[in-house]
């Protein structure tokens, strides 16, 4: 009997914790309503980051899109978008290193077809179970 009363606490801890990890990954400031496709959106970036899945954050541009990497030239389309991404989540695992990011909602504008968020996402990166950097950008 004992032994069934750990693992239950110790399933609720795992579920409590992974859920309280989501919750950080995706903050809404006061006023700005959630939105659950728009919101998923950003969970699978986040779950992307963490296990450095480049073909999950491609899945979310379509076929269309621009992507504005910093000091670059605009890239457009799904597939140039996942191999920059694939790039760079090689480059961080070939290290041995991971990563988290999170978002953070200012104000979020939502109608039928189209909507848009402003935000600010924060990047760690860790090594060794330790974060080693972290950089906050704007988004819109």
């Amino acid at each position: 009997m004992t032994r069934f009363v750990f693992i239950v606490a110790l399933y609720l801890s795992t579920v409590f914790i992974a859920q309280a990890q989501k919750t950080r990954e995706l903050v809404l400031d006061a006023g700005v309503k959630p939105h659950a496709g728009i919101d998923e959106i950003y969970r699978n970036f986040s779950e992307a980051y963490r296990t450095l899945n480049s073909d999950l954050v491609a899945g979310l541009y379509t076929e269309g899109a621009a992507y504005l990497v910093p000091d670059q030239d605009v890239m457009t389309g799904r597939d140039n978008i996942g191999k920059s991404f694939r790039g760079f989540f090689e480059s961080v695992k070939g290290d041995g290193r991971n990563m988290t990011i999170s978002f953070r909602i200012l104000q979020r504008n939502a109608e039928k077809q189209l909507g848009y968020d402003v935000g600010i996402y924060t990047l760690r990166i860790f090594k060794d179970g330790k974060e080693k950097s972290s950089g906050k950008g704007k988004f819109v």
